[in-house]
């Protein structure tokens, strides 16, 4: 992809890093406070995924060769190269997505770590030893796909992309992303930095929605790497049918958060909003709906109340703004019409609820704290992206779960409790993959995501993601003196030739 700049504001030298695209189709991507373009990228199409399809597998039929230091200091050489740019990353990912400067350098943190924590891991992939048949010896090796295909959406990218590529690259892959056209710098620049550490088995590419389907479905894709709505998510899966690709799958979903009767509310409220209420309610990991305790909703309501009446909202690079803009005009009037919807069926707000003047050109909108919604509210029901949090009251934590999870399930939870029976309980009940205690964001690369149900299949993260970028080919050795095995050969056909049954 070749990357042209009409506007550099943070100075990075992207021009001549990629090739232009082959039908010379470009994406204006703008600043999403101001309007103004910062660079222009490619509107990649098919030629230039298979070109890079192609180019990622020779480099990764190169990379698995290494010898595992080399591939261990070519990961870290990258990482050291991630927090070398931190700042112009932090600044990049925050003008084109609208996520506060300490939110965009926390992504980049992130990725730092999962990059560092697979290099670590490179070289520990292995099989196990099989000798359960008599006179024979077998083991099986774990082998990479040959190219990965990265899809991730823009919120959090960076953190998604490492999430992505760190594991495959740890197991011998190439890796493939196709960065979301909606702010696809960043991705774009964490890409140009592995290739300058030598990691030239990454690559990034972007382009509108065909983009995907082709990549997803190209016969040289050994495996693909999904994160985003379900919507997308369903296309992937059946553009990977033609090729019969396996897929990792993380969906967008209604997460809940659990507040017990013995919970400190202290520590819960403000975790609980800000998980919801980060990159301004567009995040896939917080909380969009809370079950609290009869004995606790009261006051957790007006403190969250208090709260969010405090939180100053504020353009991305302002150092005293908590939250910022949506990524875009239409965003925002989908959140706002979400919450009109919400009300008409019944639910009742008790903070923001409207669209915010901004000091920018931003697409603002009040975070928001809304009750009385029902299961069924639109509110609860769809998928909401933005900063609204539903709150509703509990009795029974075994019901409040059955009811959670119907509410599309299969993601992240979260339980606030002293009590560890209580917490352990819920945790069993809970249809998620995914369950923080006392926590809500625990986002280490040393712990596995695993969605379940409508949430997708796969893990993300640990050591289970090695197992998710590699297949297992099995290796028999029949260990038998020769003269045994010619004997008993013999025997065989004898019988066979005589008609009369062979029973070993």
């Amino acid at each position: 992809m070749h990357v042209s700049p009409l506007v550099d504001p943070v100075g990075i030298p992207l021009s001549a890093a990629f090739a232009p695209p082959a039908e010379e189709r470009w994406l204006d991507v703008a600043d999403v406070t101001t309007g103004q373009v910062l660079l222009r990228v490619a509107d990649c199409g098919e030629k230039d995924v298979d070109v890079a399809v192609a180019a990622a597998a020779e480099a990764a039929d190169r990379w698995r060769r290494l010898p595992s230091f080399a591939r261990t200091e070519a990961m870290l050489r990258w990482a050291d190269a991630l927090g070398a740019h931190r700042g112009r990353l932090a600044e990049l990912v925050a003008r084109e997505t609208g996520a506060l400067r300490s939110e965009a350098a926390a992504d980049v943190d992130r990725a730092m770590a999962c990059v560092r924590h697979y290099a670590g891991l490179v070289g520990t992939v292995d099989g196990r030893t099989l000798n359960g048949i008599p006179g024979h010896r077998g083991h099986t090796v774990r082998e990479p796909y040959g190219v990965v295909a990265g899809l991730a959406p823009w919120t959090s990218a960076l953190f998604l992309f490492a999430r992505q590529a760190a594991p495959a690259l740890a197991c011998g892959n190439g890796y493939v992303l196709r960065a979301d056209p909606t702010a696809p710098l960043g991705p774009v620049l964490m890409a140009h930095l592995a290739q300058t550490a030598g990691v030239d088995a990454v690559t990034a590419l972007t382009g509108r929605d065909t983009t995907r389907g082709h990549l997803a479905g190209h016969p040289a894709v050994g495996m693909i790497a999904f994160a985003g709505t379900a919507e997308e998510g369903r296309e992937v899966i059946r553009a990977s049918a033609e090729p019969v690709a396996p897929l990792t799958v993380h969906l967008a979903t209604r997460n809940s958060a659990f507040v017990l009767a013995d919970a400190d509310l202290a520590a819960a409220v403000p975790c609980v909003l800000h998980s919801r209420f980060s990159h301004a309610g567009q995040n896939l990991f917080g909380a969009s709906h809370v079950y609290v305790h009869a004995s606790l909703y009261d006051a957790f309501v007006e403190a969250a109340v208090a709260l969010v009446r405090r939180i100053r909202m504020a353009g991305p690079l302002d150092a005293d703004a908590q939250l910022g803009p949506l990524i875009s005009a239409r965003a925002r009037d989908r959140v706002e019409a979400a919450v009109a919807a919400g009300v008409a069926d019944g639910a009742r707000i008790r903070a923001g609820g409207r669209r915010a003047p901004g000091p920018d050109a931003g697409a603002y909108f009040e975070p928001t704290v809304v009750t009385d919604a029902s299961p069924s509210n639109p509110l609860r029901a769809g998928q909401v992206t933005g900063p609204v949090l539903t709150v509703s009251a509990f009795e029974d934590a075994a019901r409040a779960a059955r009811e959670a999870d119907t509410t599309r399930p299969g993601g992240i939870a979260q339980i606030w409790g002293r009590s560890a029976p209580a917490v352990h309980d819920l945790a069993g009940r809970l249809e998620a993959g995914t369950v923080w205690v006392n926590t809500h964001d625990a986002l280490d690369p040393e712990i596995p995501l695993t969605p379940w149900q409508r949430g997708g299949y796969g893990a993300s993260g640990g050591l289970e993601a090695l197992d998710e970028h590699t297949r297992t080919k099995a290796v028999v050795w029949d260990l038998t003196p020769l003269a045994e095995r010619t004997a008993a050969l013999k025997k065989t056909v004898a019988r066979s030739s005589s008609g009369r049954p062979d029973h070993g």
